[in-house]
C-alpha cells in the first residue's frame, strides 16, 4: 500500500488580497493516508484529526494550486477531486499546496431533535422567573420600596423592557430587578462609576452642575475617587473635616466657599450614598492653584496605566510631568510615584510575582503540552533557580534545526537581583530560534550547572551538539560536567576583545578574524605567521587558547558557520525592557514574543517557493555569480578539480566534500560545488544542502502553535501547585548610585570612596588636584590599571 503524507492546517480562514488567495491558519498537522482514498474515508480521517463531530459540524476541504495566473482554491467534493489532490501532493509539491480545513455547525434542521436548543422566550414570559430571590438581597418591587431605598435610589428610565441588573456587592451576589418604579413613582438609578478606567477623563452622571443627591457609589473610596477626579477636571481642591466608615464630609479648601458635601454608608452594605449635596463654588479666583492636591499619585497612575500594558518602560517621571502640565502642575517625586503605582497596577509586585510562578509554570505545561519547567528553592522557601522550555520550540529544534547552542547570561533589571540564562540557536533561515530559558541568583558554578542538567533533561542526547560560550568559566565547568561528550566553541567576538583588552600596543583584530574564520588549516597557519611577526605575546595567548575552540578550520565538529555568541547576545537585547518586568511577567513576555515569531515565520515558510530557505538561496545565487567562470575538469564520476585562480577545489560530490572545507563545514555547497553543479547537469544544489536549510525543515520548525497562558483569573491549576510555597530571593538591587562613584555628601567620611577623577581614594572630583584625568605622574597607576 503507497501511502501519502499530506499536510494539513485548521482553524483559520482564507483571506482574498490583490486578486491573490490566502489561507490564514493558526493549527498545522500531517496525515499519512493511501493514495485509494475516497471522499468519505479523508473526511473521517479529517475529523479524527482535528477532533470535531461530523454530525454537529461540516467539513469544507480546499487546496491552492501553483499557476501563473492567481484563481480560487479547488474544493474537495468527490471522489475525483481526492484523486487529483494526492496526484498533486504525491508529486512533490505537499509543503506548498496543504490541504486547508474550514468547518462550521449544521443547521438547526439537520441537528439530532435531541441537540436542537430550546426556544427563545418572550420577555413577558422570561419576566415570570424574577421571583427568584437571592440570599439576602431583596427583589425590588412596589412592595418593599422602603427597602431599595437601602441599596439604590435613582435607576435611569427605560423606553423597553428592563434588563437584569448585576450590582456587584461585597458577596458579588447578583441583585435582580422585576419592577422600575416604587409605589411613589420615583425611578431608581444605580452608578457604579469607580470601575471607570479613565477618572480623570470620568464625567458625573449627567451634567457636572446637576445635584448629585441621592446618588449611590459602591464603596466611599468610590466617592473619593471621583470626586478627586472633579476637583481636577474643574481645577478647585476640597479638604475632609470628617470620615469614618459610616460618614464622609468634604468642603472646599476656601473656608468661605459653601461649596460642601455629605455622604453617608447604607444599611446591611458598604455602599455609600450621597446625602446633602451644594454644588456653587463662592471661593474667589485667587484662590485657585495650579497645583492641585487631589491629583495623587494613585489618580495620576490610573489615567495612564494603560502605557504600561507592554514590555516598555520608556515612559519616565519627567514625560508624566510634561504630559500633565497643562491641566496642573505636579512633582516629580508626585510623578516617580505614579508611576511605580501604575506599574504595579498592571503588572503587580514583583515580591507577589515569585508567589504566583508555581502556578504560572504549571500553566505554561498544561497550555503548551510538551513544555518543560523547573523551580528551585532553598530550605527557607526562597527562589534560587526556574527554568523554561516550551514543548513546540523544543520539538522543532530536535527534529529541524542546526544542533548548535550559543548560551549566555544577562543581568536583570527589576527589584530583586538575578541572571536571565539563554540558550538558543539558528533555523533553516539563519534567523533566532530560542531553546530555553532561565533565572538564577548569578553566573556562579552552581546556577549554570542547574541550568545545563535542566536543558538535558529537556532536549536529550542530541547527535553532533555543539555549545557555543563567551569563555565564562562557569559555563565550561558545566558543560564539562553535565555534556562530558559534547563539544564545544569559544565566541570569537570575545576572544577578539580580550585580544584587545590585553594588547592595546598592537592592532591584530582584523588578522584574528581572517585566522579565525579560515577554512583551510594552510590559510589559518598564513594569518597565525603574520600575528606572530606582529606580536609573540599575542600569538602565544590564541595558541593557549586552544585553536580547535576557537579557529573554524581546526574544530573538531560542526559549528556550521555559527562562530559567536551574537545570536544569543541578540535575544538579550529583544528582552532588554522585559527584564524590568516582574518574574511571571517576564516569562510571559517571551512566551508572548515566542508566539509572534512562530505565527509569522510559520506564514512566511508556508508562502516560500523555494525548495531552500531564502537565507540560503541568497547564499547560493552569490556563490554561483562569484563561480560561473570557474573552468571545471573531471576526474571521474563523482570527482572533479574546479579551478579558482587560488588554491583550487577537489570536489568529491559522491563523499559530499571540498579541499576548501566550507561544503564539509557548513553543510551546503561552496563556490567549487556549486561550479560542479552547474557544469554537470546531473548534479543540483539542492539535494547537496542538509536538510536543516530546506523549506520542509522550516515549515517543520515553525508547524506548532505557542499559546498564551491567559488571564490570572483563568488559570486552573491543582492544590498541590497553589500550596506551593515561593518566597522572593533575599538579594535586592541596590537603589540610586554605586557608593564607589557618587560624590559623598559634606562631612560625610571620604576615605572609603574613590574619586571619579583619577580613580584614587581620599577625595572627590571636586577636590581633585590631578593635572590631567588619570595622570600617572601627579598620582602614581589608575584604580583600572591597578
Amino acid at each position: 500500500m503507497v501511502l501519502v503524507r499530506v499536510p494539513i492546517l485548521f482553524n483559520g480562514e482564507w483571506i482574498e488580497q490583490n486578486d491573490e488567495y490566502k489561507f490564514k491558519g493558526s493549527k498545522a498537522k500531517e496525515i499519512m493516508i493511501p493514495r485509494s482514498t475516497t471522499y468519505a474515508e479523508l473526511v473521517d480521517k479529517i475529523a479524527e484529526v482535528i477532533d470535531i463531530d461530523t454530525s454537529e459540524f461540516e467539513i469544507t476541504m480546499k487546496f491552492k494550486l501553483k499557476t501563473s495566473d492567481p484563481m480560487p482554491p479547488v474544493t474537495i467534493q468527490t471522489n475525483d477531486d481526492v484523486e487529483f489532490f494526492l496526484e498533486e501532493v504525491a508529486s512533490g509539491m505537499e509543503f506548498r499546496n496543504p490541504l486547508c480545513i474550514t468547518f462550521e455547525r449544521r443547521s438547526i434542521s439537520t441537528v439530532p431533535v435531541d441537540r436542537q436548543p430550546s426556544p427563545r422566550l418572550s420577555w413577558e414570559e422570561s419576566h415570570a422567573f424574577s421571583s427568584y430571590v437571592p440570599p439576602s438581597f431583596p427583589i425590588l418591587s412596589s412592595n418593599n420600596f422602603t427597602e431599595v431605598n437601602e441599596f439604590v435610589t435613582e435607576v435611569d428610565c427605560l423606553d423597553e423592557p428592563p434588563l437584569a441588573v448585576d450590582l456587584a456587592l461585597g458577596d458579588n451576589t447578583p441583585a435582580p430587578i422585576s419592577s422600575r418604579t416604587s409605589n411613589n413613582g420615583h425611578v431608581p438609578r444605580i452608578n457604579l462609576l469607580a470601575s471607570s478606567s479613565n477618572l480623570l477623563a470620568t464625567e458625573v452622571s449627567g451634567d457636572t452642575d446637576v445635584s448629585m443627591v441621592k446618588e449611590v457609589f459602591e464603596s466611599k473610596e468610590a466617592l473619593q475617587e471621583k470626586l478627586k477626579a472633579l476637583a481636577v477636571k474643574k481645577r478647585f481642591q476640597f479638604k475632609t473635616p470628617k470620615s469614618d466608615k459610616d460618614l464622609l464630609v468634604v468642603v472646599c479648601m476656601d473656608d468661605n466657599c459653601k461649596w460642601r458635601l455629605r455622604a453617608s454608608r447604607l444599611k446591611s452594605c458598604n455602599m455609600f450614598e450621597i446625602r446633602k449635596y451644594y454644588n456653587v463654588h463662592t471661593c474667589s479666583l485667587d484662590s485657585q492653584e495650579k497645583d492641585n492636591r487631589q491629583a495623587s499619585s494613585k489618580l495620576v497612575g490610573k489615567n495612564f496605566r494603560h502605557k504600561f500594558d507592554g514590555a516598555s518602560s520608556t515612559y519616565k517621571p519627567a514625560d508624566i510631568m510634561q504630559d500633565f502640565q497643562k491641566e496642573f502642575e505636579i512633582s516629580y517625586h508626585k510623578a516617580w510615584r505614579a508611576r511605580e503605582f501604575a506599574m504595579e497596577m498592571v503588572r503587580g509586585s514583583p515580591a507577589d510575582s515569585y508567589h504566583l510562578l508555581p502556578s504560572y509554570m504549571a500553566m505554561v505545561e498544561k497550555k503548551n503540552p510538551g513544555s518543560r519547567t523547573f523551580i528551585e528553592k532553598d530550605s527557607a522557601n526562597n527562589f534560587k533557580y526556574c527554568f523554561m522550555a516550551i514543548g513546540s520550540s523544543l520539538r522543532g529544534f530536535t527534529s529541524c534545526i542546526r544542533p548548535v547552542i550559543a548560551v549566555d547570561g544577562t543581568f536583570m533589571r527589576g527589584k530583586y537581583k538575578g541572571t536571565l540564562f539563554i540558550a538558543t540557536s539558528l533555523d533553516g533561515n539563519n534567523q533566532l530560534y530560542p531553546v530555553a530559558f532561565g533565572v538564577g541568583d548569578s553566573e556562579n558554578d552552581a546556577s549554570w550547572e542547574w541550568f545545563f542538567m535542566k536543558l538535558r533533561e529537556s532536549i536529550g542526547d542530541v547527535p553532533n551538539l555543539v555549545f557555543i560560550y563567551d569563555r565564562h568559566g562557569s559555563i565550561k565547568k558545566a558543560i564539562d560536567k553535565v555534556f562530558p561528550t559534547v563539544g564545544y566553541g569559544i565566541c570569537t567576538h570575545h576572544l577578539k576583545r580580550n585580544v584587545n583588552a590585553h594588547f592595546k600596543e598592537v592592532d591584530v583584530g582584523a588578522l584574528f578574524e581572517l585566522a579565525a574564520k579560515a577554512y583551510r588549516p594552510i590559510k589559518f597557519t598564513q594569518y597565525m605567521n603574520v600575528i606572530r611577526s606582529v606580536s609573540l605575546n599575542v600569538h602565544q595567548y590564541l595558541t593557549d587558547a586552544g585553536y580547535e575552540k576557537w579557529a573554524r578550520s581546526h574544530f573538531e565538529g560542526r559549528r556550521y558557520g555559527i562562530m559567536t555568541t551574537n545570536i544569543a547576545e541578540s535575544m538579550n537585547s529583544v528582552l532588554k525592557e522585559a527584564r524590568t518586568l516582574p518574574i511571571h511577567k517576564l516569562m510571559d513576555c517571551i512566551i508572548d514574543k515566542l508566539q509572534e515569531w512562530f505565527a509569522k515565520r510559520r506564514d512566511l515558510a508556508m508562502d516560500a517557493c523555494t525548495l531552500m530557505t531564502t537565507w540560503v538561496e541568497k547564499q547560493l545565487k552569490g556563490k554561483l555569480d562569484k563561480s560561473h567562470t570557474y573552468p571545471v575538469i573531471q576526474i571521474n564520476f563523482h570527482e572533479f578539480i574546479v579551478k579558482d585562480g587560488d588554491l583550487d577545489g577537489h570536489v568529491d560530490v559522491l563523499q559530499k566534500t571540498c579541499s576548501c572545507n566550507e561544503f564539509q563545514i557548513d553543510q551546503f555547497p561552496c563556490e567549487h560545488v556549486v561550479a560542479v553543479c552547474k557544469h554537470m547537469r546531473n548534479y543540483s544544489v539542492y539535494d547537496l544542502c542538509a536538510h536543516y536549510y530546506s523549506v520542509n525543515a522550516w515549515v517543520t520548525a515553525y508547524a506548532e502553535s505557542i499559546y498564551p497562558v491567559g488571564p490570572q483569573e483563568e488559570w486552573d491549576v491543582s492544590e498541590e501547585v497553589r500550596a506551593y510555597v515561593l518566597s522572593p530571593p533575599m538579594k535586592k538591587r541596590e537603589v540610586g548610585r554605586p557608593r564607589t562613584t557618587r560624590i559623598p555628601s559634606q562631612g560625610e567620611d571620604i576615605v572609603h570612596h574613590k574619586c571619579s577623577r583619577c580613580g584614587l581614594r581620599g577625595h572627590n572630583r571636586l577636590t581633585c588636584t590631578a593635572a590631567t584625568p588619570l595622570s600617572e605622574q601627579e598620582h602614581g597607576p589608575t584604580a583600572n590599571q591597578t
